[in-house]
């Protein structure tokens, strides 16, 4: 099987969520166009990025009546997209939702939102305490939101429940300049081609562009093949949209031709983690 991804490359309008959603619907229909199946937009693509006392006032539902536009949208592409998410208790949670015919499939709360140097996201918002890992038209799909990439052993856990597909939206800012090279960009690399091509999923990474209070985002957003690498790719500091296309038998080749699912052996950690917490 194989199908389409959209990499919606944008710049949100910090704490508008109407003129947001017009961009997504923008992107929706260009996406439509290309004969895309799904389109994935970045962190926080809803709302914006650096909302600090915003925060409250831009949480909504997954169901808001903001959104039904998009969710209807989906009966003819499927969509990842990120929110500010009103919680159950109240809290608001840095969130994304994927919805798929019409219906909102599953909402993803970020684990592990960072809080040192520049971030400040724990003062804002909740986290997220379970690995999101559902079953989609396109396999085994899972949802990481930007800091979450970076936790290998979440990741890998994910890989090891048959996530053939994992979305990764991210607000990432550009930092670490060393001439034309970003220190960030080298990270953000590594962490997608480790999930992509040592644990054998897709990883559609999408990051954002543009300036949140000082705050600026470059972009890069990329699409990798476990078999072939990074197959297609965003360009640095403007909006753009790319298309990839995603072949579910390089998932299965990947796995026969490098059976690191078949070696793993789960139990192993399970005890190291039993003796730690016995200790």
């Amino acid at each position: 099987m194989t199908y389409t991804v959209a990499l919606a490359q944008i710049n949100p309008l910090c704490g508008d969520i109407a003129a947001n959603v017009a961009i997504h619907r923008t992107c929706i229909e260009q996406a439509l166009d290309a004969h895309a199946d799904l389109i994935v937009f970045p962190e926080l693509s809803l709302t914006g990025y650096a909302l600090r006392d915003q925060t409250f006032a831009v949480m909504r539902r997954p169901g808001a009546a903001e959104f039904a536009p998009l969710i209807e949208c989906s009966r003819n592409v499927a969509i990842c997209a990120g929110f500010v998410e009103e919680g159950e208790d109240g809290i608001p949670y840095n969130s994304a939702f994927f919805a798929d015919g019409g219906a909102l499939v599953h909402v993803h709360r970020k684990m592990y939102p960072p809080t040192h140097g520049m971030f400040e996201e724990l003062r804002f918002f909740g986290r997220g305490r379970n690995l999101s890992v559902f079953d989609t038209r396109f396999g085994r799909t899972g949802i990481v939101i930007c800091r979450d990439l970076f936790h290998m052993f979440e990741v890998s856990t994910m890989a090891a429940l048959g996530v053939q597909l994992l979305l990764a939206p991210s607000a990432m800012p550009a930092r670490g300049f060393q001439g034309d090279e970003l220190s960030i960009e080298h990270t953000v690399q590594l962490a997608v081609g480790s999930a992509s091509t040592l644990l054998g999923m897709y990883v559609a990474y999408v990051n954002r562009v543009g300036f949140d209070d000082g705050l600026g985002f470059y972009g890069g957003s990329m699409l990798s093949d476990p078999d072939l690498g990074v197959i297609a790719s965003a360009p640095r500091f403007e909006t753009a949209q790319v298309l990839g296309t995603v072949d579910r038998t390089h998932v299965a080749r990947h796995a026969y031709q490098f059976p690191i699912h078949r070696e793993e052996d789960l139990t192993i950690v399970r005890h190291a983690l039993d003796e730690r917490r016995t200790q």
